[in-house]
Protein backbone atom coordinates (compact mmCIF):
# COMPACT_ATOMS: atom_id res chain seq x y z
CA UNK A 1 0.00 0.00 0.00
CA UNK A 2 1.26 3.18 -0.96
CA UNK A 3 2.35 5.92 2.17
CA UNK A 4 0.42 9.53 2.27
CA UNK A 5 3.44 11.09 0.84
CA UNK A 6 3.37 8.46 -2.07
CA UNK A 7 -0.04 9.45 -2.55
CA UNK A 8 0.60 13.43 -2.80
CA UNK A 9 2.80 12.82 -4.90
CA UNK A 10 1.44 11.03 -7.52
CA UNK A 11 -1.92 13.03 -7.47
CA UNK A 12 -0.04 16.11 -7.87
CA UNK A 13 2.11 14.29 -10.88
CA UNK A 14 -1.54 13.92 -11.99
CA UNK A 15 -2.86 17.24 -11.74
CA UNK A 16 0.48 18.47 -13.50
CA UNK A 17 -0.09 16.43 -16.32
CA UNK A 18 -3.77 17.45 -16.42
CA UNK A 19 -2.70 21.20 -16.89
CA UNK A 20 -0.07 20.51 -19.31
CA UNK A 21 -2.70 18.86 -21.54
CA UNK A 22 -5.35 21.88 -20.61
CA UNK A 23 -2.39 24.25 -21.55
CA UNK A 24 -1.90 22.24 -24.75
CA UNK A 25 -5.36 22.01 -25.95
CA UNK A 26 -7.02 24.46 -24.35
CA UNK A 27 -10.09 22.59 -23.08
CA UNK A 28 -10.43 19.33 -22.19
CA UNK A 29 -13.41 16.85 -20.85
CA UNK A 30 -13.70 15.12 -17.61
CA UNK A 31 -14.73 12.18 -19.92
CA UNK A 32 -11.59 12.07 -22.16
CA UNK A 33 -9.15 12.61 -18.80
CA UNK A 34 -11.20 9.88 -16.69
CA UNK A 35 -10.25 7.38 -19.96
CA UNK A 36 -6.86 8.75 -20.20
CA UNK A 37 -5.74 8.46 -16.27
CA UNK A 38 -8.07 5.70 -15.85
CA UNK A 39 -9.52 6.89 -13.17
CA UNK A 40 -13.58 7.64 -11.59
CA UNK A 41 -15.33 11.05 -12.83
CA UNK A 42 -15.21 12.06 -8.94
CA UNK A 43 -11.52 11.88 -9.08
CA UNK A 44 -10.65 13.90 -12.37
CA UNK A 45 -13.76 16.25 -10.98
CA UNK A 46 -11.46 16.86 -7.57
CA UNK A 47 -8.40 17.27 -9.47
CA UNK A 48 -10.03 20.03 -11.93
CA UNK A 49 -11.48 21.68 -8.53
CA UNK A 50 -8.18 21.98 -7.06
CA UNK A 51 -6.41 23.12 -10.34
CA UNK A 52 -9.40 26.04 -10.30
CA UNK A 53 -8.90 27.06 -7.05
CA UNK A 54 -5.05 27.91 -8.00
CA UNK A 55 -6.27 30.01 -10.49
CA UNK A 56 -5.06 27.83 -13.36
CA UNK A 57 -8.39 26.60 -15.07
CA UNK A 58 -12.40 27.45 -15.43
CA UNK A 59 -14.20 24.16 -14.90
CA UNK A 60 -17.68 24.12 -17.19
CA UNK A 61 -20.12 21.25 -16.77
CA UNK A 62 -18.16 18.15 -18.63
CA UNK A 63 -14.68 19.59 -18.55
CA UNK A 64 -12.73 22.66 -17.69
CA UNK A 65 -10.52 25.59 -20.36
CA UNK A 66 -7.77 27.65 -19.53
CA UNK A 67 -8.43 30.71 -17.29
CA UNK A 68 -7.21 33.29 -19.50
CA UNK A 69 -7.31 31.54 -22.88
CA UNK A 70 -10.13 34.23 -24.18
CA UNK A 71 -7.80 37.13 -23.42
CA UNK A 72 -4.54 35.59 -25.19
CA UNK A 73 -6.91 34.74 -28.47
CA UNK A 74 -8.14 37.95 -28.89
CA UNK A 75 -4.08 39.43 -28.36
CA UNK A 76 -2.78 36.66 -31.00
CA UNK A 77 -0.48 35.21 -27.94
CA UNK A 78 0.81 32.10 -27.53
CA UNK A 79 0.51 30.81 -24.49
CA UNK A 80 4.16 29.52 -23.87
CA UNK A 81 6.21 32.34 -23.58
CA UNK A 82 9.49 31.32 -22.69
CA UNK A 83 12.97 30.62 -23.64
CA UNK A 84 12.19 33.41 -26.23
CA UNK A 85 15.60 34.27 -26.97
CA UNK A 86 17.22 30.89 -27.74
CA UNK A 87 14.34 30.31 -30.02
CA UNK A 88 14.85 33.53 -31.61
CA UNK A 89 18.56 32.11 -32.20
CA UNK A 90 17.16 28.98 -33.42
CA UNK A 91 14.40 30.76 -35.67
CA UNK A 92 17.04 32.23 -37.23
CA UNK A 93 19.27 29.41 -37.66
CA UNK A 94 16.77 27.56 -39.05
CA UNK A 95 15.49 30.50 -41.59
CA UNK A 96 19.41 29.62 -43.21
CA UNK A 97 18.21 26.31 -44.73
CA UNK A 98 15.00 28.00 -46.27
CA UNK A 99 15.89 29.21 -50.07
CA UNK A 100 13.53 30.52 -52.37
CA UNK A 101 10.70 28.49 -54.12
CA UNK A 102 10.57 26.32 -51.62
CA UNK A 103 7.43 24.84 -50.45
CA UNK A 104 7.78 24.19 -46.84
CA UNK A 105 5.71 23.36 -43.60
CA UNK A 106 5.92 24.91 -40.88
CA UNK A 107 4.73 23.27 -37.27
CA UNK A 108 2.58 25.64 -35.39
CA UNK A 109 4.34 26.69 -31.81
CA UNK A 110 6.68 29.62 -30.56
CA UNK A 111 9.99 28.32 -31.94
CA UNK A 112 8.05 27.83 -35.68
CA UNK A 113 6.91 31.37 -35.17
CA UNK A 114 10.41 32.52 -34.60
CA UNK A 115 11.43 30.98 -37.66
CA UNK A 116 8.44 32.69 -39.44
CA UNK A 117 10.14 36.16 -38.09
CA UNK A 118 13.58 35.71 -40.19
CA UNK A 119 11.66 34.51 -43.66
CA UNK A 120 11.05 38.11 -44.73
CA UNK A 121 13.59 38.15 -46.97
CA UNK A 122 12.33 35.16 -49.17
CA UNK A 123 10.08 36.53 -51.58
CA UNK A 124 9.08 33.24 -53.40
CA UNK A 125 8.06 30.67 -50.67
CA UNK A 126 4.98 28.62 -50.38
CA UNK A 127 4.42 27.81 -46.57
CA UNK A 128 1.90 24.93 -45.45
CA UNK A 129 1.26 25.47 -41.66
CA UNK A 130 -1.05 24.96 -39.11
CA UNK A 131 -0.07 28.12 -37.28
CA UNK A 132 -2.83 30.60 -37.86
CA UNK A 133 -0.59 33.05 -36.73
CA UNK A 134 2.05 31.94 -38.91
CA UNK A 135 -0.28 31.98 -41.86
CA UNK A 136 -1.62 35.73 -40.31
CA UNK A 137 2.08 37.08 -40.09
CA UNK A 138 3.40 35.64 -43.60
CA UNK A 139 0.30 36.04 -45.49
CA UNK A 140 0.96 39.84 -46.53
CA UNK A 141 4.61 39.08 -47.90
CA UNK A 142 4.72 39.13 -51.43
CA UNK A 143 5.64 36.02 -53.28
CA UNK A 144 4.70 34.24 -50.24
CA UNK A 145 1.62 31.40 -50.81
CA UNK A 146 0.17 30.44 -47.51
CA UNK A 147 -1.77 26.98 -47.50
CA UNK A 148 -3.39 26.62 -43.93
CA UNK A 149 -4.56 23.18 -42.80
CA UNK A 150 -8.17 22.96 -41.70
CA UNK A 151 -9.42 20.94 -38.67
CA UNK A 152 -10.16 22.21 -34.73
CA UNK A 153 -8.85 25.76 -33.78
CA UNK A 154 -5.96 25.28 -30.41
CA UNK A 155 -6.54 28.69 -29.13
CA UNK A 156 -2.79 28.28 -26.53
CA UNK A 157 -1.10 27.15 -29.89
CA UNK A 158 -3.25 29.10 -31.90
CA UNK A 159 -3.27 26.00 -33.92
CA UNK A 160 -5.47 24.27 -36.27
CA UNK A 161 -5.34 20.13 -35.31
CA UNK A 162 -7.38 16.47 -34.98
CA UNK A 163 -8.26 14.39 -38.17
CA UNK A 164 -9.03 16.83 -40.38
CA UNK A 165 -5.49 18.47 -40.20
CA UNK A 166 -3.84 15.49 -40.54
CA UNK A 167 -5.80 14.86 -44.18
CA UNK A 168 -4.77 17.97 -45.17
CA UNK A 169 -1.29 16.59 -45.49
CA UNK A 170 -2.03 13.33 -48.02
CA UNK A 171 -0.70 13.85 -51.58
CA UNK A 172 0.88 16.82 -50.45
CA UNK A 173 4.91 17.13 -50.50
CA UNK A 174 6.92 19.61 -49.15
CA UNK A 175 11.13 20.04 -49.26
CA UNK A 176 11.25 20.85 -45.63
CA UNK A 177 9.32 20.74 -42.21
CA UNK A 178 10.08 22.66 -39.06
CA UNK A 179 8.56 20.31 -36.49
CA UNK A 180 7.83 21.48 -32.80
CA UNK A 181 8.22 19.85 -29.95
CA UNK A 182 7.30 19.27 -26.54
CA UNK A 183 10.11 16.81 -25.29
CA UNK A 184 12.84 15.23 -27.38
CA UNK A 185 14.90 12.05 -25.92
CA UNK A 186 17.22 10.10 -27.31
CA UNK A 187 15.05 6.91 -25.78
CA UNK A 188 12.39 7.94 -26.02
CA UNK A 189 11.94 9.84 -29.03
CA UNK A 190 9.21 12.86 -29.31
CA UNK A 191 6.53 12.94 -27.37
CA UNK A 192 3.83 15.63 -26.33
CA UNK A 193 1.17 16.49 -23.47
CA UNK A 194 -1.89 15.70 -25.31
CA UNK A 195 -2.64 13.21 -28.72
CA UNK A 196 -4.54 15.51 -30.04
CA UNK A 197 -1.51 16.33 -32.70
CA UNK A 198 0.08 13.11 -32.60
CA UNK A 199 -2.16 12.22 -36.24
CA UNK A 200 -1.27 15.70 -37.85
CA UNK A 201 2.66 15.82 -37.03
CA UNK A 202 2.88 12.29 -38.30
CA UNK A 203 1.24 13.14 -41.39
CA UNK A 204 3.38 16.23 -41.75
CA UNK A 205 6.80 14.08 -41.37
CA UNK A 206 5.46 11.94 -44.05
CA UNK A 207 5.18 14.42 -46.79
CA UNK A 208 8.66 15.76 -46.26
CA UNK A 209 11.29 15.55 -48.09
CA UNK A 210 13.84 16.45 -44.96
CA UNK A 211 12.57 16.72 -41.31
CA UNK A 212 14.22 19.66 -38.82
CA UNK A 213 13.48 18.91 -35.51
CA UNK A 214 13.24 22.34 -33.68
CA UNK A 215 13.58 22.47 -29.85
CA UNK A 216 15.22 24.55 -27.16
CA UNK A 217 17.61 22.38 -24.61
CA UNK A 218 15.11 22.53 -21.76
CA UNK A 219 13.56 20.35 -23.95
CA UNK A 220 15.58 17.74 -24.56
CA UNK A 221 15.80 14.24 -22.70
CA UNK A 222 12.45 14.92 -21.20
CA UNK A 223 9.22 12.61 -21.86
CA UNK A 224 5.68 13.72 -21.83
CA UNK A 225 2.81 11.56 -21.81
CA UNK A 226 2.18 11.00 -25.70
CA UNK A 227 4.78 9.44 -27.87
CA UNK A 228 5.24 10.69 -31.71
CA UNK A 229 5.47 6.61 -33.43
CA UNK A 230 8.53 7.44 -35.67
CA UNK A 231 11.74 6.13 -36.98
CA UNK A 232 14.56 8.20 -36.33
CA UNK A 233 15.84 7.97 -40.03
CA UNK A 234 13.05 9.86 -40.52
CA UNK A 235 14.56 12.93 -38.43
CA UNK A 236 17.32 14.84 -40.35
CA UNK A 237 17.98 17.64 -38.12
CA UNK A 238 17.81 18.58 -34.77
CA UNK A 239 18.34 22.66 -34.36
CA UNK A 240 18.38 23.62 -30.59
CA UNK A 241 20.54 25.79 -28.79
CA UNK A 242 23.74 26.04 -26.86
CA UNK A 243 22.47 24.42 -23.79
CA UNK A 244 22.27 21.20 -24.93
CA UNK A 245 25.01 18.65 -23.23
CA UNK A 246 27.77 16.97 -24.61
CA UNK A 247 26.46 14.11 -24.28
CA UNK A 248 22.75 14.48 -25.33
CA UNK A 249 24.37 16.07 -28.92
CA UNK A 250 26.56 12.65 -29.06
CA UNK A 251 23.34 10.21 -28.17
CA UNK A 252 21.44 12.07 -31.28
CA UNK A 253 24.55 12.05 -33.35
CA UNK A 254 25.01 8.42 -32.92
CA UNK A 255 21.14 8.14 -33.27
CA UNK A 256 21.95 9.63 -37.19
CA UNK A 257 20.22 12.84 -36.36
CA UNK A 258 22.87 16.20 -37.56
CA UNK A 259 22.67 18.64 -34.37
CA UNK A 260 22.42 22.23 -34.94
CA UNK A 261 23.68 24.13 -32.51
CA UNK A 262 22.54 28.00 -32.57
CA UNK A 263 24.42 30.58 -31.19
CA UNK A 264 22.54 32.07 -28.21
CA UNK A 265 22.86 35.86 -27.01
CA UNK A 266 24.47 36.34 -24.13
Amino acid sequence: MKSKNEQLAEMKHRRDKILEMIKEDGTVTVKSLTSTFDLTEATIRSDLRTLQHQGYIQRYHGGATLLDGKQNTHALLLERQTQLGEKDAIGRLAANFIEPGDTIILDSGTTTTAIANHLSHIKKLSVITTGVNIALQLGGEPGVNILLTGGTFKFPTLSTSGEKAASFFENMLAEKLFLATACISPRAGLSYPSETDIKVKTAMINSANTVFVVADSTKIDKVSMFALPCEWEKLHYLITDSGITAEAKAAFESLGVIVLVADTPA
